[in-house]
């Protein structure tokens, strides 16, 4: 098949090549895998109805979601009576880690860049407290402090295209030189937290950027593909699907063109962050394993039921304040009516195979290999043997970016796991033209079926906080009109917190 054929086929199918159940065939492997998804809270709801119901007792803080949104408004409020619930047995959400016989590998998001120094003050202030950043005034911008999670730019990626290698997804010709002229004027203005985002720029948030781009250059069929390829990695979502102000801010929220802009990756991917986020925090505050089960508005505060996982039970308790960073399709059934705030949302799935080697590759490679391939939600993989540490094992973390549409057949992937490890054991050897089974110690699968809000046209701006009925709750969270990114996460924590009076 031509790769225009291709391409054209790709995008009329219905459900993306990883999940399609025609070919549910696979060999016995030799390798364990062990999947991780939230499939069951459902029937977890449910069973707690049989559970005894305790008194949680009283508080004036509670947060609601344990990922970076969740824990930054956590730590705003450390000295106070809070206690924040996640239903997860690890904290994280999206930026969650785990660990392979001590070897430490990311599940989630893993990475971030420099911050140049017109981003937000408040989220740069935590960092810098937290030690995680410090201030180059040669650069203008603010770096990291370990820097021995620094990925060498010489290292940082490669593109497997249709069968060839290339530096860029990206190829360079008339196309990308047209591109790079329409988007240079935005270079400097996109910054973050996007609520800052100069007014004049709002009405890129009511167009596609696929029409943005289309008005203003010729896009081709494989030009397109690897637009999309860069929007759906960070948005969840096509050229055609996302804002023209969400793809102009991917290219031009920091100066790519102008310097080597510094990219963070510790093993634990953005997991480092929750580390930090939480160590600073009272272990005794942070709830693991807890599902709030239930939200009631009371007279001067509100009740929250919370299903104690472990201990089979459900606690009540009472609070003054709360912020919720769970999220937001949740509220359907924990407080139904804010939902409606919250229902134009769409979010794209993920699923994330982590491959442990037991006998690492000789060839020393490339952090960030991106694929462009016949499954166009395949997002390429990163290898663990490009990032500083002390894992003596070689991990290679593969990505997908799976539409709102397939989030029904995600429930079939514990069922499938064989087929899905294997199919995507493919992928990895067509990458390196070598075989890779032999040498696969285990196989982790994290399945998240809400994992990023997409940016579409009208998305950004409108913030749920501006029109909630309650003045003792917030909002928190990417999906509450921010862009999927790690610094957007953290600025709606501590803007949360702020609109509390705390």
């Amino acid at each position: 098949m031509k790769r225009r054929e291709f391409i054209k086929y790709s995008s009329l199918a219905t459900l993306p090549l990883i999940l399609q159940r025609c070919d549910w065939v696979s060999s016995d492997p030799d390798f364990p895998i062990t999947v991780f998804t939230d499939i069951h809270t459902g029937h977890l709801v449910f069973e707690s109805f049989n559970y005894p119901i305790v008194d949680g007792g009283e508080l004036d803080y509670v947060v609601v979601g344990g990922g970076v949104a969740g824990l930054s408004a956590a730590y705003q409020l450390r000295n106070e009576n809070m206690l924040l619930f996640e239903l997860s047995d690890d904290l994280g959400g999206t930026s969650s880690s785990g660990l392979h016989d001590g070897n430490p590998f990311c599940q989630g998001a893993h990475y971030d860049l420099e911050y140049p120094a017109n981003y937000g003050k408040d989220v740069l202030d935590v960092l810098k407290e937290l030690n995680i950043i410090n201030y180059q005034d040669w650069k203008k911008s603010w770096g990291f402090v370990d820097r021995e999670f620094i990925i060498a730019p010489r290292r940082q990626s490669q593109c497997y295209a249709y069968g060839e290698k290339r530096p860029e997804v990206l190829e360079e010709g008339p196309e990308l030189d047209a591109f790079e002229s329409i988007l240079e004027s935005f270079a400097g203005k996109m910054v973050m937290p996007t609520t800052e985002l100069y007014p004049e720029f709002h009405h890129l948030n009511e167009v596609s950027f696929y029409d943005f781009l289309k008005e203003r250059m010729e896009l081709n069929d494989d030009f397109k593909r690897g637009i999309d390829y860069h929007m759906l990695d960070d948005w969840g979502g096509r050229s055609d699907q996302v804002s023209a102000l969400a793809g102009i801010h991917y290219f031009q929220c920091r100066p790519y063109e102008k310097q080597v802009v510094e990219l963070f990756s510790p093993p634990k991917g953005n997991g480092y962050f929750i580390d930090k986020l939480a160590q600073g925090i009272s272990s005794d505050k942070l709830m693991t394993s807890h599902l709030v089960k239930q939200i009631k508005k009371e007279s001067s505060g509100f009740s929250i039921e919370v299903v104690d996982v472990k201990a089979k039970t459900v606690k009540v308790y009472r609070c003054d304040k709360l912020v919720y960073a769970g999220q937001k399709h949740a509220l359907r059934y924990i407080l139904p009516d804010q939902y409606s705030l919250f229902e134009q949302n769409e979010y794209a799935s993920w699923l994330v195979l982590n491959f442990v080697l037991n006998q690492p590759l000789k060839k020393l490679g490339f952090w960030q290999n991106e694929m462009l391939v016949e499954d166009e939600t395949f997002m390429g993989f990163v290898d663990s043997s490009l990032q500083a540490g002390e894992s003596d094992k070689q991990i290679f973390t593969a990505y997908y970016c799976l539409p709102p549409s397939s989030r029904e057949e995600l429930r079939h992937v514990e069922t499938n796991r064989e087929v899905i490890a294997e199919k995507t054991l493919r992928y990895l050897e067509q990458y390196f033209d070598q075989r890779l089974s032999d040498r696969i110690e285990a196989v982790y699968i994290k399945v998240m079926g809400h994992a990023m809000p997409i940016p579409k046209a009208g998305y950004l701006f409108n913030d749920a906080n501006l029109k909630r009925a309650y003045p003792n709750l917030t909002f928190a969270g990417v999906d509450n009109a921010r862009l999927p990114l790690f610094f957007e996460a953290m600025d709606s924590g501590i803007q949360a917190v702020k609109l509390l009076g705390k």
